[in-house]
């Protein structure tokens, strides 16, 4: 059981981070350090010089750099509803000599097995319930705040997609400080009402959040408007429950594909999207989730895989610039 000072806690992928909070500790996505770097690249290099293989994932060998290079001692890893390398992962922290906190998201959604692991977890950290109660009330505000910047993307379209994605995927963590990071965002909600509202063909954003670093832009300048960010928006739990249990029920990421779509069709029709970007991750078991979506998705889908987190090459602008514009004839 921790009961030392106030210290940093990573995590692999959005998990009850209201937990970690009101345990007095910081919480931080390792994703976002990761991506958000001015040099991504050397934590992936550090990962390959540890023996990490080129043919493995570019998300876990940066996730492995981070902890490393960062100094991060502990480290809360997602073993079910995640990545399949997570295990792996985890058991090189731990020969380094990481404290490794296990969580996993039941396949089958089970409640009780979620209860269990969420507190498991509390009782890890010695929450005490009172206090996570009122932190869970604060955080609700942010949270309302986030769904707000979701709504003014679509509704009003005076938020960019990469905006929009940006605000919801630090929502997993909230820089590490939820009170702070919701003033950030009702001054950005503030400045924005201030905007025209943006042009372009209605895009929606599925799969995991983009290693690629200048997708967004690039699709704003070819008339494309990401209204839609699926797995963002579930990182920012939009959902109107005051029980954590069934929060992350209704969270959707960890569990199986056939409840992602739900969700996913449920927004193609509710913002009148006219077509999808499949994201995929090289050397991810997610890739092959694209048979199903497309199978069950009645809307225009084009997938793009990315490896490395740098930007797009020619390929890729043309496939989407192709597309795109098949959007825009179609709609015409």
């Amino acid at each position: 059981m921790i009961k030392h000072e106030r210290k940093i806690i990573g995590f692999t992928t959005t998990i009850p981070v209201e937990v970690i909070f009101a345990s007095g500790h910081i919480p931080c996505d390792i994703n976002n350090i990761f991506i958000t770097d001015e040099n991504p690249l050397r934590f992936i290099e550090k990962a390959e010089r540890d023996g990490f293989p080129k043919s493995m994932c570019n998300w876990i060998k940066g996730i492995y750099g981070v902890v490393v290079e960062k100094g991060i001692d502990t480290v809360i890893m997602v073993m079910e509803g995640d990545c399949s390398n997570t295990k792996a992962l985890a058991e090189i922290l731990k020969f380094k000599g990481i404290n490794i906190i296990p969580f996993s998201f039941p396949f089958d959604r089970d409640r009780h097995a979620l209860k269990r692991e969420i507190n498991k977890l509390i009782e890890y950290l010695n929450v005490d319930l009172d206090t996570l109660y009122h932190v869970e009330k604060e955080i609700k505000q942010v949270r309302e705040t986030l769904k707000k910047i979701d709504e003014l993307t679509w509704q009003k379209r005076i938020i960019s997609g990469y905006e929009n994605h940006i605000w919801l995927v630090r929502s997993s963590d909230m820089l590490g400080d939820y009170k702070e990071y919701g003033e950030m965002a009702d001054n950005f909600i503030k400045e924005a009402t201030t905007r025209n509202s943006i042009e372009g063909v209605n895009i929606g954003f599925i799969g995991i959040p983009p290693i690629i670093t200048d997708i967004y832009q690039f699709l704003d300048t070819i008339g494309g408007h990401v209204i839609y960010n699926e797995i963002q928006r579930q990182f920012s739990m939009p959902f109107d429950t005051d029980d954590i249990v069934e929060r992350y029920i209704r969270y959707t990421y960890p569990y199986e594909i056939f409840f992602r779509i739900e969700d996913i069709k449920t927004e193609i029709k509710r913002r009148k999207i006219k077509g999808i970007i499949h994201y995929v991750q090289a050397f991810c078991f997610r890739v092959m989730e694209d048979v199903i979506l497309r199978e069950t998705i009645d809307c225009p889908i084009l997938t793009i895989e990315g490896e490395l987190p740098k930007p797009l090459d020619s390929r890729q602008k043309m496939r989407l610039e192709a597309f795109i514009e098949m959007l825009k004839e179609k709609d015409t």
